[in-house]
C-alpha cells in the first residue's frame, strides 16, 4: 500500500510555477509565452493586483493598451496605495490621450512615492503635451534643484545622466516659453551632465539648435543641429531637428529631404510629419500641407500636434467652420488643452460666435493662466461682447509675459481706443507698428484713430 505523502506545513503559499516562469518570459521579452501563463495564474488565484499587473504589461507590449488600462484600473482599485500601479495606469491613460486621467496618476504616484523620478519627468512631460510649458518649467526647476543638491551634498556622480535628461527637458521647456537665452544656458549645464553619452549629447545639441534657430542665428544653428546628426546619424529625431531648423531659417528646398529622410527611418514619426505639412505650407503647397495632416489624423483621431496645425491651417485661410469641425471631436475626448481650446476660440471669433468664444476662452485662461494668446484671445472675445473693460485686464495680463510682441500690442491698442483712452491707443499701435510694420491689425486700427 502506497503511503501519502504529508500534508504541507502551514506558512506562505507556495510560488505558483506560472507566475515564476511568467516572470522570466516578461523579462526575456517574450510577451506572448507570458501571457498564457498570466491568464492561466488569474484563473487559479483570481484578481490578484500582481497578475493583473504583470498581464496588464503584455497587453500592452502588443498594443493592446485599451485592455491594458482595464486590467491596471482593477488592480488599483484593490491596491490603491501602490506606486507601480498608479504609475503604470499613468502611463496607459496618457498613450490613449487621457492626460488629464495621466497627469492625475502620476501626482498619486508622486503621493505615495515622493522619490519617484519617472513619475515626476513624466507630470512634467505632460505638462508640455497640454501646452502648459510654465508649469512644466516649475516642475523641472524644482527637480533639477533637489537633484544638484543630492550630487552636491553626497557626490552622487551617478545622478549626472539623470541631471542630463531632466535639463534637457527644462531647457526645452524654456524654449517653448521663448525663454530662449535662459534655454541655452541650461543646455550648455545639460552637456557637461551628459559626459560621453553621444545619444544625450545629440538630443541635448539638436534642442539648442532649436533655440539658436528661434534667436535668429541660423548658420550656427544648422552647424549645430549637423553636429548632433553627426553622433547619430540614423537618429530619426536629429533628421528631423536639421529639417526643422532648415525650414525655420527658410531653407524649405533643403528643409523638406531632411524631413522626409526622418520619416524613411521612422514612418511612425508623428512630428516629423507635422513638420513637414509646416514646410509644405510655407512652401505655399496648402492643399498638400492639410492632406499630410488629414492622413495623420485617420491614423490617429486625438493626435494632438495634427489636430491643432490643421485648425491653424484652417483658421489662417478664414475656414473657420472648417476648424471647428476638426477641433470639436478632439475636445469632447480630451479636455484640459489649452492650445486646441485657444484654437477654438479663434474659429468661434472668425464665425462672429462671441460668447461661445468668451466660455472656450474663459476655460482655457483658467488651465492655462500663465499663456499670453490665451489672455489675449479671452479679451477679444469680450471685445466682441463690449466688454472693453474686462477685455483690458486680460490684454495686460498677456502683456505681463510679452511685453513686446506686435500682436498683443495690437490687440490691447483696440481695446483702449474702444476705451476712450485715444492717446494711449495711438501710443500702443505705434509700439505694435514698430515691433513689426506689416500688422495688419494695427495698421486698420491706427488709420482708424486717425480717420
Amino acid at each position: 500500500m502506497a503511503i501519502a505523502p504529508p500534508l504541507r506545513p502551514n506558512g506562505p503559499p507556495q510560488p505558483d510555477p506560472d507566475l515564476q516562469t511568467g516572470l522570466q518570459y516578461l523579462r526575456a521579452g517574450w510577451y506572448d509565452r507570458a501571457e498564457l501563463l498570466f491568464k492561466s495564474a488569474r484563473v487559479r488565484h483570481g484578481d490578484r493586483p500582481d497578475i493583473l499587473h504583470y498581464l496588464a504589461v503584455c497587453l500592452s507590449q502588443r498594443g493592446a493598451v485599451k485592455e491594458a488600462e482595464g486590467l491596471w484600473r482593477k488592480a488599483v482599485a484593490k491596491d490603491p496605495n501602490e506606486p507601480m500601479l498608479l504609475y503604470n495606469l499613468g502611463l496607459a491613460a496618457r498613450r490613449l490621450g487621457n492626460l488629464d486621467e495621466a497627469a492625475r496618476r502620476f501626482r498619486d504616484t508622486i503621493r505615495q512615492a515622493p522619490a519617484h523620478v519617472e513619475a515626476r519627468l513624466a507630470l512634467a512631460s505632460i505638462h508640455m503635451d497640454t501646452g502648459r510649458f510654465a508649469a512644466a518649467e516649475r516642475e523641472l526647476s524644482e527637480f533639477v534643484a533637489n537633484i544638484d543638491r543630492a550630487i552636491h551634498d553626497h557626490g552622487t556622480e551617478a545622478l549626472k545622466p539623470l541631471q542630463a535628461r531632466a535639463r534637457n527637458m527644462l531647457g526645452y521647456a524654456l524654449y517653448r516659453l521663448g525663454r530662449h537665452s535662459a534655454a541655452i544656458e541650461v543646455f550648455d549645464m545639460a552637456l557637461q551632465d551628459a559626459g560621453d553619452n553621444a545619444e544625450r549629447r545629440g538630443q541635448i545639441l539638436g534642442d539648442r539648435a532649436l533655440c539658436l534657430a528661434a534667436l535668429g542665428h541660423y548658420d550656427e544653428a544648422i552647424a549645430e543641429a549637423g553636429r548632433a546628426l553627426e553622433l547619430a546619424p540614423a537618429s530619426a529625431t536629429l533628421n528631423h531637428a536639421l529639417g526643422y531648423v532648415l525650414y525655420f531659417s527658410g531653407r524649405l528646398s533643403d528643409a523638406i529631404p531632411m524631413i522626409e529622410k526622418a520619416l524613411q527611418l521612422d514612418p511612425a514619426f508623428g512630428q516629423a510629419y507635422n513638420t513637414l505639412a509646416l514646410a509644405r505650407a510655407a512652401a505655399g503647397q496648402t492643399e498638400q500641407a492639410a492632406g499630410i495632416l488629414e492622413q495623420v489624423l485617420e491614423r490617429n483621431p486625438f493626435d494632438q500636434e495634427a489636430i491643432l496645425q490643421l485648425s491653424n491651417l484652417h483658421i489662417q485661410a478664414g475656414r473657420f467652420e472648417a476648424a471647428s469641425q476638426v477641433l470639436g471631436p478632439y475636445l469632447k475626448a480630451v479636455s484640459g488643452d489649452a492650445r486646441a481650446m485657444n484654437n477654438q476660440g479663434l474659429a468661434l471669433l472668425g464665425l462672429k460666435r462671441f460668447d461661445d468664444a468668451r466660455r472656450i476662452l474663459k476655460k482655457a485662461a483658467k488651465v492655462s493662466p500663465d499663456e499670453p494668446f490665451v489672455q489675449t484671445n479671452y479679451g477679444r472675445a469680450l471685445m466682441g461682447l463690449g466688454r472693453a473693460a474686462e477685455a483690458r485686464l486680460r490684454h495686460e495680463q498677456a502683456l505681463r509675459a510679452l511685453p513686446d510682441d506686435s500682436r498683443l500690442l495690437a490687440h490691447y491698442g483696440i481695446c483702449l481706443a474702444a476705451l476712450g483712452e485715444l492717446d494711449r491707443a495711438r501710443e500702443t499701435l505705434d509700439a505694435a507698428l514698430a515691433a513689426d510694420p506689416n500688422n495688419e491689425e494695427a495698421l486698420l486700427a491706427r488709420a482708424g484713430l486717425d480717420a
